[in-house]
């Protein structure tokens, strides 16, 4: 729970405590999507917020009061990852030191352990305030980290009370403000630092659950202490959090905050090892599990979470595929033939890739583009792993271009092995709106670009392992505003049909879900939220997406048209009439009674 892993309300007696189960509801900050809101407040499903909760927020979803939780503007400077640790320590910090301290210029402040989270922060608004900041550190690697990030000039040790006679020597008469996160004699030892009408303010809290005595001789200078607690501050004066808040996020949009450093991110199989560096005394920053937006299944006790059983990672990559052919990628510079490309490589040992894209290059690598930090990431990864992803501009639905790079990577000693058709438009129209041009440009890149695929792997004779098209859950249900769209899903799926039943070649047709981190939902939020809140669908990390598509993959024949989902069972049976397949309808009833839900 952030600065606060024993927050709880006080009583006059131990046993009238309440009890906080600190080992079930980890984590204070969040960064999400709004999927639900009461209507008296002003959020709106879809909102992108930042947030701070008591109860936990490890988890996919959560439910927080309105007064807790803030829009993040359009033009915010950091990343979600980056914003997801701010909300404890910011507010702590403005709360500290504005509304208890009201800090002022030329004051001295004493950080404790300034290397953390919220002693960064610290750092920054004192200097923003022009506030003289000294700072303790357990090791010269983080004393040096303040010295030489920060430009502060007295960084002492906060190992031992050696820092005492350190901070006398430069200021005779005391610090103004202490910020406290020490316990024990250290404690006391700072106290003792407190100049007169000083304020000693403690964030640690060790101290005042263990009920550690102090001496009120060393508050005798008309001196003040405070103990935080900001859980208890939002729930209690809510007007307060908000103006926080707003704070928060003007001073980060003034560049008067800056993100943390390090920020480390991990991902949900990682989790152990994100709660053991917290835990070590040595790390620096702050940690962040990312769920939602991960590329990894969640594995708990060292077996996957994903529902779905092991498949041969050879059956789809083997080694003429994965090491002697080509993966050619149509929508290229789609976020998801970015992510899977990036897979491919790390995960299953792809040594050759092409992306197709009627885009330049340069177009990109403009960090404005959208699939920026995903083109970023595949570079790396394919120098870590010595494989060669190449850039082609090449019009799927222009046949002779399709025809001309596919001859010439056959001639290579690296054929093409693997075609994942994903190229898309997704436009939305009305039937009463719908026009042939419309139409024309909605299809022609799934469709022709499909059928150009098929025509050219027979004129060439490639030597494919596998094709796959990228279709969509959305083909699957009844929105009338996409008919263009899943018109051409349907081709897709016919497509794949007959090449593996009437002519025994490869080909798939994956109708996708919405899928964490990349995708066409990732890139249409609204209708992200439309699938969750009216059709009961979920997003699904994009690893297990890969991995089903190795399974299907293996049993085309059998099944060439999959449908990939992760659904709200109660709402999609509330839903089960205005389902457009009765195949649909009848798998949601049978899985709806074999959870033994109840019909409420």
């Amino acid at each position: 729970r952030g600065l606060y892993p024993h927050t709880r309300t006080f009583a006059q007696l131990d046993q009238d405590q309440p009890h906080v189960n600190r080992d079930t509801a980890p984590g204070s900050d969040f960064v999400g999507i709004i999927l639900r809101a009461c209507p008296t407040t002003k959020f709106q499903p879809g909102d992108h917020v930042v947030g701070i909760s008591a109860h936990g927020v490890l988890h996919s979803h959560a439910v927080v009061h309105s007064s807790q939780i803030i829009c993040i503007p359009s033009d915010f400077p950091l990343t979600d990852e980056q914003l997801s640790v701010m909300p404890a320590v910011c507010l702590t910090v403005i709360y500290s030191l504005k509304y208890r301290v009201h800090l002022r210029a030329g004051q001295t402040v004493l950080i404790h352990a300034a290397t953390g989270g919220a002693g960064q922060i610290c750092i920054q608004y004192c200097q923003y305030i022009g506030a003289r900041v000294i700072a303790t550190a357990g090791t010269e690697e983080k004393r040096r980290f303040l010295r030489e990030h920060y430009g502060i000039e007295h960084v002492f040790n906060s190992r031992d009370a050696s820092f005492v006679n350190d901070v006398r020597n430069i200021l005779p008469k005391g610090v103004d403000v202490i910020i406290n996160s020490l316990s024990g004699p250290l404690l006391k030892h700072s106290i003792k630092l407190l100049a007169y009408h000083g304020h000693f303010i403690e964030w640690g809290k060790r101290d005042v659950f263990d009920g550690t005595a102090l001496s009120m001789f060393d508050l005798r200078s008309d001196c003040s202490i405070h103990v935080i607690d900001l859980i208890s501050l939002s729930d209690q004066q809510q007007d307060i959090s908000n103006d926080m808040f707003e704070e928060m996020i003007h001073l980060f949009i003034q560049q008067k905050f800056k993100p943390i450093e390090p920020t480390v991110i991990y991902e949900p199989s990682q989790v152990v090892e994100a709660f053991v560096r917290c835990n070590s005394g040595q790390a620096m920053g702050k940690s962040v599990v990312r769920l939602t937006n991960s590329n990894e299944p969640l594995y708990v006790n060292g077996k996957p979470s994903t529902g779905h059983i092991s498949t041969d990672n050879h059956a789809m990559f083997p080694l003429e595929v994965r090491q002697q052919g080509t993966i050619l990628i149509s929508g290229g510079f789609g976020g998801l033939g970015l992510t899977m490309s990036r897979w491919m490589i790390e995960k299953r040992g792809v040594k050759h890739v092409t992306l197709m894209s009627r885009r330049k290059l340069v177009e990109l690598e403009v960090s404005s583009n959208p699939q920026y930090d995903d083109w970023l990431k595949l570079k790396q990864i394919s120098k870590t792993y010595d494989a060669h992803v190449d850039v082609v501009q090449v019009d799927v639905t222009n046949f002779d271009q399709v025809h001309d790079l596919i001859e010439r990577l056959n001639q290579t000693s690296h054929p093409v092995r693997g075609i994942i058709h994903s190229a898309v438009v997704a436009e939305d129209r009305s039937l009463s709106n719908l026009t042939q041009e419309h139409l024309n440009r909605v299809l022609a890149a799934k469709v022709r670009g499909a059928w150009i695929f098929h025509q050219v792997i027979q004129l060439t004779h490639a030597p494919i392992h596998f094709f796959i098209m990228f279709s969509s859950i959305r083909n699957h249900l009844l929105e009338l505003a996409a008919a263009g769209y899943n018109a051409g899903n349907q081709f897709l799926d016919a497509l794949a049909h007959y090449r593996t039943i009437k002519l025994n070649l490869p080909a798939l047709s994956v109708s996708l879900p919405a899928v964490s981190g990349a995708g066409m939902f990732h890139r249409h939020r609204d209708a992200l939220i439309s699938l969750q809140l009216t059709q009961g669908f979920e997003l699904v990390p994009t690893v297990a997406v890969f991995e089903l598509i190795e399974q299907f993959q293996a049993n085309q024949n059998i099944c060439p048209c999959p449908v990939i989902f992760a659904a709200n069972w109660q709402n999609l049976y509330e839903r089960r009439q205005k389902l457009p397949t009765f195949h649909l309808s009848k798998i949601v009833e049978e899985r709806y009674a074999a959870m033994n839900l109840t019909d409420t």
